[in-house]
């Protein structure tokens, strides 16, 4: 008597349930690349926007102190190399011997807007801004300037 050998293979279903759990895995992986595409794109951005903001607190540094407020306060700028953006500087001149400068750069990525300047019109409108009553941002660059 000739004994034959079972053969093992899968089933339809086994086979439905694998290629739904693989679907299921490709779907987070994909997610997951988009969400770092667009933090690469954040990060990019801000990492533009900071050195733009560096570059304006140095200017601000070699002005004279007594033309900093007249030249700088409330300025509305933007940075070429970002599309939809711009930037506020705010200083603090209470004490007459040390100013406060602020630089808050807000700008669009997507269909968001990337800091508090919801308009992107620099200035600060209602429902924009915090306590703090200035246009609040991830890229906000803060120094203190002494009367020399």
């Amino acid at each position: 008597m000739v004994r034959l050998k079972s053969k093992k293979s899968f089933t339809l279903v086994e086979m439905l349930i694998a290629a739904l759990i693989m679907a299921i895995t490709l779907c987070g992986i994909l997610s997951l690349y988009v969400s770092c595409i667009d933090l690469v794109s954040t990060a990019k951005n801000t990492s533009i926007a900071t050195n733009a903001s560096q570059g304006l607190i140095d200017q601000i540094r070699n002005t004279s102190f007594t033309q900093i407020v007249d030249n700088y306060d409330g300025l509305n700028f933007s940075v070429n190399s970002m599309p939809d953006n711009r930037g506020v500087v705010y200083i603090d001149d209470t004490n007459p011997e040390l100013l406060r400068v602020t630089i808050s750069i807000s700008w669009q990525q997507k269909n968001r807007v990337i800091g508090a300047d919801k308009n992107l019109n620099g200035i600060l409108d209602a429902g924009e801004a915090g306590t703090n009553g200035i246009i609040d941002s991830p890229v906000q660059l803060v120094t203190l300037i002494a009367n020399r």
